[in-house]
């Protein structure tokens, strides 16, 4: 009994969260924390108890116990038959409940795992993992509005739940409810600004002819920002340009790659468009030496404006400023005429 109070202990520090789901691309997996027993331990300790588990069946502790790890081994339909005879002998035990919809859902069992959330919220309607887990997995059903009200509630509680964030706006637009969806996307942004989802967030809203956010390819990185600043007459730069440009220099003035391209975009305004192009990078140089050097920063105007295309989409953008940062070496970078001008 010492031995199974020890591994509760470890098994709760180990497993909280960790356990892999297999969400559709629509839906961001769960927290994970870094596992720091081998997969060697777990099945170590999944071997003990199977044996304390076949000796003694009622034990609660161990059977919950033993369906954790055989979760993390990725073995869930050997975790359920546990799982679910640890919530049988302690019908009232909230994590039993919320990890054997776990279970159930990663044995793709969702009618089952939703039942198992729903009970935890009976006990706890507050639940804030149980609210997003039935979320996505309502989501994973297609059933949006439940999804979509399982995400309200726990933003509702937890502002910057950025499960429920990002998987709200997914919902807005399956909807096509475009204009929630820009705005649900943008908030998603604002508190989670960095990151994969991040990056998927802005191609969405890009997708959807919103670009008060850009992802910018630098090197082997890609970095998302606010767009730059639209000042209808001056090339001077914002206090927001200025935070973009330094989160841009700190991550290139220390990559050993090609120039850096700064495309500057402005309809029927060639002038003003030069202008800016040529404030970033004067700012850029000043702010970071090392980028004034060996014609680390080019930079190119166009009185027309830009027309990228986003996910098979061709948009319009009579505005804009982009940033790439080519991989290639910078000595062994040789400037083309592509048609447009380069300082």
């Amino acid at each position: 009994m010492k031995r199974i109070a020890i591994l509760c202990i470890i098994v709760s520090m180990l497993l909280t969260g960790c356990s892999k789901y297999p969400f559709s691309s629509l839906l961001q997996p769960r927290p994970q924390q870094q596992q720091q027993l081998t997969r060697a331990d777990l099945h170590r300790e999944a071997a003990i108890l199977k044996k304390v588990v076949a000796k003694n069946p009622a034990n609660a502790s161990a059977q919950y116990t033993y369906g954790r790890i055989l979760l993390a081994l990725d073995k869930p339909r050997q975790a359920l038959p546990h799982l679910k005879k640890a919530s049988a002998l302690t019908r009232n035990n909230i994590d039993y409940l919320l990890w054997l919809g776990v279970a159930y859902g990663e044995s793709g069992k969702l009618s089952e795992e939703q039942v198992s959330y729903s009970k935890v919220l009976q006990r706890d309607p507050k639940h804030i993992r149980a609210l997003v887990y039935l979320g996505n997995s309502y989501l994973k059903s297609k059933k949006f509005q439940p999804s979509l009200n399982c995400y309200q509630r726990t933003l509702a509680i937890q502002p910057d739940n950025d499960q429920a964030l990002y998987n709200r706006a997914i919902i807005y637009k399956q909807l096509h409810r475009k204009t929630e969806a820009r705005q649900a996307f943008k908030l998603y942004l604002q508190s989670h600004p960095s990151g994969t989802l991040a990056i998927k967030a802005v191609d969405h809203l890009n997708h959807l002819d919103d670009f008060s956010y850009r992802n910018h390819h630098l090197g082997h990185r890609i970095v998302t920002l606010p767009a730059m600043s639209s000042a209808l007459s001056s090339a001077d730069l914002t206090r927001s340009d200025r935070a973009n440009l330094d989160t841009i220099g700190s991550v290139v003035v220390n990559m050993k790659s090609g120039p850096l391209d700064i495309i500057v975009y402005r309809k029927n305004a060639g002038n003003l468009a030069r202008g800016r192009a040529i404030s970033i990078k004067r700012y850029l140089e000043d702010r970071f030496p090392p980028l004034a050097v060996n014609g680390r920063i080019r930079i190119s105007w166009f009185n027309v404006p830009e027309k990228p295309t986003f996910s098979g989409h061709r948009a319009t953008i009579e505005d804009s400023t982009v940033f790439f940062l080519s991989q290639i070496p910078v000595k062994s970078t040789k400037l083309k005429n592509r048609g447009k001008k380069k300082r």
